[in-house]
């Protein structure tokens, strides 16, 4: 059901429905049109969510199967109606919806035996793919015309003058290929966790060694986008923030200087750059440069909830609680939030405990409304997460901690530090972890001194120091794993606790 939800959320958001077209994808008042109705309202959402609703408007729930069928499959050759000329978009991001949209009717053509039609298009749409760097698509409408003008017209001088200009692009694209093949390796290791892969980084310095030759003779799009991303993971995977933030400075300036709008290189070296500078406590700077950045972000994409979540980390680290639920509250009921992947929702996830937290002690205003905090509901929502040991598992397991000594559940408290102290000789032993560990051991003290708060804060002062003489900055861990600072955290820990 997620992909035709998924499909409905882009189709309400066009202008489709507003003129005359729409009646002929989806037949007026048809089982079809009351389901995608029923899932623009958000009355449905899950294969369950549409046979209740069936059943409540007395239709055959035994007849779904073949409506979301017929459904997914009109609003598939409804994409093609589409208007991607809205202002949201950048000019490349446009040129790259259009232009494929007229290599699909261009080859239709030629296949329907139009051949002056057919190449007049594609002659036209080369021009267009050559300025706005679309590599592959442009190698695909010379290989055409490579044919056509020795095999069809016999033009020798036309057939020569495109065989060169194939062979430069293959080699470009070549190039484009091995850097998002390397660059792909690199991340299917960081995909599905949040643990520091230190041990990847001789690998990524000797996939940028190779490509950085390329580099300096070829300014290709999808080469320099990979390539550079590839050169921040040299730097960012050990947590060199200060070299990170120089290299998203130099890519923003690169990627600026093109003739037309870049778009997603734009987003992602200005995400990066907004982590460093919340990882360097520069705190003013990263505002700044969030505020600057929205615009290259479509609202309810992938990146968009992406650079949601830098918000929300930036409003915890600096104490502003208050504006971080706000920024929950407007991720959470957006509509596409509920189609998103697993990395997405079970992040959300995990804010959401926090918030939790911060309302239970009153640090977030009365005013906030979510329901009680249930550990079991919590840990079934965050199968993914649950499983990265050296990562995200780590907030995870500290959250229930504090949830269970701001109850006063102290028999709670002390099952859960015991569990949590074999945790950490087993998963917390190396250098990236370095201040995880150290918290969690103060956090072992707690029931040590009787939940005192006085004899806590003796017992683990030795811990607390090793903290602040390894500030986040400079911590060589994932940025993700610390929602609230482990020195705020600590503090709003020894508040919960007896004098």
């Amino acid at each position: 059901m997620n992909d035709i939800v998924e499909l409905v959320n882009l189709l309400s958001k066009t202008k489709l429905q507003m003129n005359g077209v729409w009646s002929a994808v989806i037949e007026p008042n048809s089982k079809m049109e009351r389901l995608y109705e029923a899932i623009q309202q958000r009355k449905v959402l899950t294969d369950e969510d549409a046979k209740a609703y069936f059943e409540s408007i007395n239709e055959d729930a035994g007849t779904l199967p073949n409506i979301k069928n017929k459904l997914k499959e009109r609003m598939l050759d409804a994409v093609f109606l589409l208007d991607f000329k809205d202002s949201s978009f950048s000019n490349r991001q446009k040129a790259f919806y259009e232009c494929h949209k007229k290599w699909a009717a261009g080859m239709i053509l030629l296949i329907r035996n139009l051949k002056i039609s057919g190449i007049d298009l594609l002659e036209k749409l080369l021009r267009h793919t050559v300025r706005f760097e679309f590599t592959e698509l442009t190698l695909d409408i010379l290989r055409v015309l490579r044919l056509q003008y020795s095999t069809v017209d016999g033009d020798f001088k036309k057939y020569q003058q495109v065989r060169e200009q194939f062979r430069q692009y293959e080699s470009i694209w070549m190039m484009e290929n091995k850097a998002e093949d390397y660059y792909a390796d690199l991340m299917s290791h960081f995909t599905n966790s949040k643990a520091s892969k230190t041990e990847l980084t001789d690998q990524a310095v000797a996939y940028y060694k190779e490509l950085e030759p390329f580099m300096q003779e070829c300014e290709a799009f999808k080469l320099h986008l990979f390539g550079r991303l590839i050169h921040l993971m040299v730097h960012s995977i050990v947590n060199n923030y200060a070299a990170t933030a120089k290299l998203c400075e130099e890519a923003i300036a690169f990627f600026d200087k093109k003739d037309y709008n870049s778009g997603l290189p734009l987003q992602v070296f200005y995400y990066n750059l907004i982590v460093s500078y919340i990882q360097l406590r520069e705190f003013d700077k990263g505002q700044v440069i969030i505020k600057r950045s929205e615009q290259f972000f479509e609202e309810g994409s992938f990146n968009w909830f992406k650079l949601q979540e830098l918000f929300f980390q930036l409003s915890m680290h600096t104490g502003h609680y208050n504006e971080a639920y706000a920024i929950y509250q407007k991720v959470s009921e957006h509509p596409r939030f509920p189609a998103m992947l697993p990395q997405i929702t079970e992040m959300w996830t995990i804010f959401q405990s926090y918030l939790y937290y911060l309302i239970k002690i009153g640090h977030i205003s009365d005013d906030a409304k979510l329901s009680k905090f249930r550990i079991n509901k919590f840990l079934n929502e965050i199968p993914l997460f649950s499983k990265d040991k050296a990562g995200m598992n780590i907030p995870i397991l500290i959250v229930q901690v504090l949830h269970s000594i701001a109850d006063r559940d102290y028999d709670k408290s002390v099952d859960r530090i015991e569990g949590i102290e074999k945790y950490c000789t087993r998963y917390l032993k190396d250098k990236t972890t370095y201040r995880s560990n150290n918290f969690i051991k103060m956090m072992l003290q707690i029931p040590i001194a009787v939940f005192q708060r006085e004899e806590v804060e003796r017992k683990a002062g030795k811990y607390f120091q090793n903290l602040q003489k390894t500030p986040l900055e400079v911590a060589n861990q994932t940025h993700e794993v610390e929602i609230i600072p482990y020195e705020a955290l600590w503090s709003l820990t020894l508040e919960t606790l007896k004098k």
